[in-house]
């Protein structure tokens, strides 16, 4: 699928880096109160300035600091499957034709998957919505392991 002559499958690859890092700066705001003056970049992830933070904000903040974190994290730790299936994709559809796997739903289904994600995990608070993330985690990671395993059959034959 192309959008404006471009290549969709492609363009969703640095939309969702930018996806992934939305929840980093997130953080960062919220843990400054939106001062940006206030955040210590010499090292902004050693064990100093976590405390720091959590002697600064209160427990609440400082939880919603750490989701946010954790979120921009595990997006870093998915764009290599991520990635990886928008390749096998596009070398399917090459061989077999456009549309072979479904990839241009996948990345656009993966992006709203991880949206979703993104917002449940930076809003959540409570343990019984957390399961919503988790959920939408296996999905977002279930579709891509059927888009691989699709790949793999047009390229197998």
């Amino acid at each position: 699928m192309a959008i404006f002559g471009l290549n969709l499958p492609l363009l969703t690859i640095p939309l969702y880096y930018i996806l992934a890092v939305y929840p980093h700066g997130h953080a960062i705001s919220a843990a400054t109160k939106g001062n940006m003056s206030q955040h210590d970049n010499r090292n902004p992830k050693s064990s100093t300035t976590q405390d720091s933070l959590r002697k600064r904000l209160s427990s609440r903040e400082f939880a919603a600091f750490e989701r946010a974190e954790s979120c921009h994290r595990n997006h870093l730790e998915n764009m290599p499957l991520f990635v990886a299936t928008v390749f096998a994709g596009l070398l399917a559809d090459q061989q077999a034709g456009n549309g072979a796997v479904g990839l241009s739903t996948f990345c656009v289904g993966w992006m709203v998957v991880r949206t979703l994600y993104t917002i449940n995990y930076i809003v959540v608070e409570t343990q019984q919505w957390s399961y919503v993330r988790s959920l939408l985690y296996f999905i977002g990671t279930g579709w891509a392991f059927l888009t691989i395993g699709r790949a793999a059959m047009v390229l197998g034959n």
